[in-house]
């Protein structure tokens, strides 16, 4: 009886999600509990971000300059977590984004120099322990779902001069943009200027630096073209 009616609301907040048959109805009560008090706890934080909205959260999520941090409907913020929209256009979460536990997603950390934004699309997951800086702004799109320990950094350190230290010749700032539906693997690094396009996979340990185009199967260090999704698939057939 429990299972069907959590089912029923599924199909509403998370279509093609059910319970799988194997889960008892004392685990199942449980979850039921923890989701309670993250939806109650969510939701109360939210009122002090751009709009109030029904999500869930964590214990111990860390809303910074909340004001401009935009949460989507259902979406999911782990535990530990911190958000910090410090920036021009701030932080937006799509509607049920999933953000891993400890994850890091900040805007920007200088009040002299702001950040730009982070906006992630609809349905988009971002796996625990995860960074994302955005310094010079970062899209994500919608559907894309991506490893534990992922990074970006839209921003280079400038090391031309031999005269000064390169922690007082500044940085250079390039927005970084992941299309919809990609996957990302655990630890893959996207550095600054980097373009995504959509349908895109990249492998493990990769580190991204320059532009892929879509449908691309990219791996290693520094990230190459591997593979091309449509051909994997005529190849299989």
């Amino acid at each position: 009886m429990i299972k069907a009616v959590v089912n029923r609301a599924l199909l509403r907040v998370r279509p093609g999600k059910q319970i799988a048959d194997d889960i008892n109805g004392g685990d199942l009560l449980w979850f039921l509990w923890e989701q309670a008090l993250n939806g109650l706890r969510g939701t109360l934080l939210s009122l002090r971000c751009k709009r109030a909205t029904f999500c869930f959260m964590g214990r111990g999520v860390r809303l910074r300059f909340a004001r401009n941090i935009e949460m989507g409907r259902y979406s999911v913020i782990g535990d530990g977590a911190i958000l910090s929209g410090l920036g021009r256009n701030g932080l937006r979460l799509g509607d049920r984004v999933n953000v891993g536990a400890y994850a890091r997603l900040v805007v920007g950390t200088d009040i002299g120099r702001p950040g730009s934004y982070i906006h992630i699309g609809d349905g988009c997951g971002i796996g625990e322990y995860s960074s994302v800086g955005g310094s010079g702004g970062v899209t994500i799109g919608r559907n894309t779902i991506i490893g534990q320990h992922f990074t970006a950094h839209p921003e280079n350190h400038n090391f031309s001069d031999l005269s000064r230290p390169i922690r007082e010749q500044g940085t250079t700032r390039k927005p970084i943009v992941i299309g919809d539906d990609c996957w990302l693997g655990a630890r893959v690094t996207v550095l600054a200027g980097v373009t995504i396009g959509e349908g895109c996979v990249i492998a493990a340990g990769s580190v991204v630096t320059r532009d892929v185009p879509p449908l691309s199967v990219v791996a290693g260090i520094p990230g190459r073209i591997v593979g091309i999704r449509p051909e994997e698939r005529h190849a299989d057939a």
